[in-house]
């Protein structure tokens, strides 16, 4: 089964639909007015949602990914990455909080591990991986992006 990925912008009347997908997996809610949020569909049917929100003025997080499980291992959630650090170049930093299963895959796209002693990691940054941590089963990474401008 050959099917083509697309990926868009987050229209305004979707909201719903994705702050439904982040409630069933317990992810933070997006918000149409701060965050980018991104699509995936396959012919034309929503099969998943990820998510650029800014942290300060130089720093932003990727996060929300979430790719509904009849529709993974066929490159939604490596489109929707690509597509999210395109639409992040304006930051010196996008961080990450990726399962340490999934460190690979990130690292394909330009995000390296923080180092424990690194003072630009916002406190929010820090204070959610923490929180991670304690909230999920496996292992949360702190990852960062560093814009080649920086």
């Amino acid at each position: 089964m050959s099917s083509i990925v697309t990926i868009r912008l987050a229209k305004d009347d979707e909201i719903h639909w994705v702050n439904d997908q982040y409630q069933r997996v317990g992810f933070k809610l997006s918000s149409i007015d701060s965050d980018v949020i991104a699509i995936a569909l396959i012919d034309g049917q929503k099969v998943g949602v990820g998510r650029v929100q800014q942290i300060t003025e130089h720093a932003a997080e990727l996060g929300g990914m979430y790719v509904n499980p009849d529709f993974r291992g066929v490159g939604v959630a490596a489109k929707l990455v690509a597509f999210l650090v395109d639409n992040a170049s304006q930051y010196a930093n996008v961080f990450c909080l990726p399962f340490a299963h999934l460190a690979k895959f990130y690292e394909k796209y330009g995000f390296k591990p923080v180092e424990a002693d690194e003072q630009h990691v916002p406190d929010i940054v820090l204070s959610k991986h923490h929180w991670c941590n304690e909230m999920y089963e496996h292992e949360i990474l702190l990852f960062v992006k560093n814009s080649k401008s920086s």
